[in-house]
């Protein structure tokens, strides 16, 4: 159990997925060998180790257009770096690994947020308004995640930052160098919140995934500024750390073990569960309107979960996206996911 609890709380800074070998590329497409994750349904980046170093080469995959038993071929763009035949490469969801200017041709301007633990890197995207984005990054993320939504917040004027916090590489480490969960990390958060009021923003919609979710919702319990916040956007978002315990025990068939986890998660990283479970306690969100993006694909965040914290909300807007995994719902349908996140986030937009 001990050892569970340590996998999850340590950092390790990689959310791509082993994806294999590649058998063949040719004009346009490339052919891999068939496994559940070279045959995810969406839109993916490619990433693989070259000579200038490990994952500098990158290509974008699109939906797969043909399978055998063994392969699966899928369109290839955007390539940057050597590929071929036998290269080992792993599949990478969000897309993007650059920064705005190198991936989207989006200006920014790198800033540094200070924090209570030091200086945290963040990247500040203008806009026309005084009502800022502030986008949150899941566990072991990267601020790349954010890269995915932000054509659309850009062309609905929003300024945008998309922060680091505690355990981020180039970001200062937690005290005892494991991850909170949110139940820290929110600290940060309301950082890059006072960065952005100094900056002239009055007002905040809060963008987390994953444990950016967590990280966010935490912050409406304990930050002052969270009367300035108008609006959430959710993507996969961890809303009780508890039943994602239980789910990874459920899905392994190690139900039994749930309890003696959860015990050794709090324990090891001195974490309040219950505290971080929104479920049981959503005051805080009945006045804003919130969008929440879920995949039904999810491995990790159990659906119901969200569906229901959404439901029991007046103002909240459920989205399901079958066959998305986690923080995959865009990667599954960009164009259905960039309206409705268009759509909302137009009730922030400045005045024209």
């Amino acid at each position: 159990m001990f050892g569970g609890a340590q996998l999850l709380l340590t950092p390790h800074h990689d959310t791509s997925t082993h994806a294999g070998t590649v058998i063949a590329v040719s004009d346009g497409a490339v052919t891999l060998r068939a496994m559940a994750a070279t045959k995810r349904v969406g839109t993916y980046g490619l990433v693989w180790d070259t000579d200038a170093g490990p994952g500098t080469g990158t290509a974008t995959i699109g939906p797969v257009t043909r399978t055998t038993a063994d392969t699966v071929i899928r369109p290839l763009s955007n390539i940057s770096g050597p590929l071929s035949a036998g290269t080992a490469v792993t599949l990478n969801p969000n897309i993007y690994a650059g920064d705005p200017e190198s991936s989207l041709g989006i200006p920014f301007s790198p800033v540094t947020v200070s924090g209570e633990l030091g200086a945290m890197p963040a990247w500040q995207v203008p806009g026309d308004g005084d009502t800022w984005v502030l986008f949150v990054h899941g566990i072991d993320g990267q601020r790349e995640s954010g890269l995915r939504p932000l054509p659309t917040l850009v062309d609905a004027g929003l300024p945008t930052l998309l922060i680091t916090y505690r355990n981020d590489v180039d970001a200062p480490a937690s005290p005892s160098g494991l991850i909170a969960l949110g139940q820290t990390e929110w600290r940060d958060l309301e950082a890059a919140a006072d960065y952005a009021i100094g900056q002239g923003a009055t007002d905040f919609v809060l963008y987390g995934d994953s444990m950016g979710g967590s990280i966010v919702t935490r912050f409406m319990h304990e930050s002052p500024h969270a009367a300035r916040v108008r609006g959430m956007v959710l993507d996969s978002p961890v809303l009780n750390w508890s039943g994602v315990l239980q789910g990874q025990a459920d899905r392994f068939g190690l139900g039994f073990l749930s309890s003696p986890l959860q015990a050794a998660v709090a324990w090891r990283g001195g974490i309040n569960l219950a505290e971080l479970d929104e479920l049981d306690q959503t005051a805080p969100f009945e006045h804003l309107p919130i969008l929440l993006f879920q995949g039904l694909a999810d491995p990790l965040v159990p659906h119901a979960e969200s569906e229901a914290f959404a439901a029991s909300l007046p103002h909240a807007r459920y989205v399901p996206v079958a066959d998305a995994g986690h923080i995959q719902s865009w990667n599954v349908d960009p164009g259905s996911y960039e309206a409705a996140l268009a759509e909302f986030v137009a009730q922030f937009a400045p005045a024209a």
